[in-house]
């Protein structure tokens, strides 16, 4: 097998054309998770003369970004289909714009490479357009590591004022996943104990922490307020699969919901979308769990429903847009609010193009009940709009065209594929 391209072609003409109306049925399965694989690759500049493999990688345009800035370290990278090797020794502090400017995600390699050489030079980072994204909580926990902080010409300048680093106590005046994976990674390698106080419970730190404790080191408490870390002198090879994707399995399901259909996600582990299963239970459609999957038969609309976004357990906010196309098919009005990504609602005007009925106060968006909507050209400017436009073309009995492709592979690497698989009539135009 040859090792896969790290680059993707993508074209701003290039758009998702739709026919909607069909009722999609059958069985599909997520990808492995995007936000967890690229919290990994960035914690690999740990790995100095050994290798650690990654499986089930998507393979998406972030995650090759990902690996070619890896590369920038000096280490060495094996792609083969979705598995990847790294090996070798880092012999470099300093990224290029290139490819860091892109992706949210490149913000954990301040904490690996701090960790790996006591100094780092990284871009400011990309990502989804979804409101205001400061770096300043990282800045706070870099500082708590007696590391000092400098922003000039788009990016950040850190260097240790001590090496190798010591334990510290964190406090984090938001659970962020990045800042806490930032935590993380200061700590396996420093001196002494590092106490992390409250951080993120997402399923992503549990799959970063379970690669990490496999490489031996020692992380206790995750999944709760606290984590606690006792700094090791080196890290070992091994072998980890990534988890399934929350998030594709969530937009699955309301591909399979937004078209009344009947269908299955397997592979995928329920109990990180049980907001989104509560939502749609208490909406009158039929979900049940078994194992690994999730069956939906989705019939019935007799409710509306009332939501907001909170950190895990609780709904997620790239989950707020994949929802909001479920109050245009319920008879009673609903609403959700963004607590955590306050102008995360893009996609509202788009939806409106296409008759959808939306009102918005601030961070909250009522939907009206019974929309007629028909087929429009749109466009989504992130990764879960584009998917949310899609879901909403494919339940109108019309045409419709979604631009944003490029932004579709940033997040899924065979989503239409999946669809056509279900039934749908859908495919990319370049």
């Amino acid at each position: 097998m040859e090792e896969k391209k790290l680059k993707l072609d993508t074209n701003d003409l290039s758009y998702v054309r739709i026919k909607g109306g069909n009722r999609l049925e059958g069985v599909v399965s997520p990808d492995g998770a995007k936000n967890s694989a690229l919290i990994q690759l960035a914690s690999l500049v740990l790995v100095d003369g050994n290798f650690v493999t990654l499986k089930n990688l998507p393979l998406i345009s972030d995650v090759y970004d990902s690996i070619e800035m890896i590369k920038e370290t000096g280490l060495k990278t094996k792609l083969v289909d979705n598995e990847v090797t790294i090996m070798g020794e880092p012999s470099s502090f300093e990224f290029s714009a290139y490819y860091g400017s892109k992706i949210r995600a490149s913000l954990a390699f301040l904490g690996s490479v701090l960790s790996k050489f006591g100094q780092v030079k990284l871009p400011l980072p990309g990502g989804d357009k979804i409101g205001e994204r400061p770096i300043d909580i990282h800045v706070d926990v870099l500082e708590a590591f007696d590391i000092e902080v400098a922003i000039r010409n788009g990016f950040v300048f850190a260097k240790a004022r001590t090496f190798p680093l010591k334990g510290s106590s964190v406090f984090l005046r938001f659970p962020s996943v990045l800042a806490t994976v930032n935590g993380i990674l200061l700590g396996v390698l420093a001196e002494g104990k590092t106490v992390l106080n409250n951080v993120a419970k997402e399923p992503e730190i549990v799959d970063l922490t379970n690669l990490l404790t496999k490489m031996g080191a020692r992380i206790n408490g995750v999944g709760t307020d606290r984590i606690t870390i006792v700094g090791v002198t080196e890290l070992n090879s091994t072998t980890h699969e990534v988890m399934p994707d929350r998030l594709e399995a969530a937009a699955l399901m309301m591909s399979i919901v937004m078209t009344e259909g009947k269908g299955t996600v397997e592979n995928t582990i329920p109990e990180h979308n049980i907001p989104l299963i509560e939502t749609l239970r208490r909406c009158g459609i039929d979900v049940v769990t078994d194992g690994d999957k999730v069956h939906i038969d989705a019939v019935n609309f007799n409710k509306g429903f009332q939501v907001e976004t909170r950190p895990f357990p609780g709904l997620a906010t790239d989950v707020q847009p994949l929802i909001t196309p479920l109050g245009l098919k319920c008879p009673e009005e609903s609403i959700i609010t963004d607590n955590v990504f306050q102008e995360r609602f893009s996609h509202v005007d788009e939806l409106r193009k296409m008759g959808a009925q939306i009102d918005r106060f601030n961070n909250t968006i009522h939907i009206k009940p019974n929309n007629k909507l028909s087929g429009a050209s749109v466009e989504g400017g992130d990764i879960r709009t584009v998917v949310t436009l899609i879901n909403a073309a494919l339940s109108i009995d019309d045409d419709s065209k979604v631009y944003g492709v490029e932004h579709l592979n940033r997040g899924h690497s065979k989503f239409i594929e999946k669809l056509k698989l279900l039934n749908a009539d859908i495919e990319i135009i370049n």
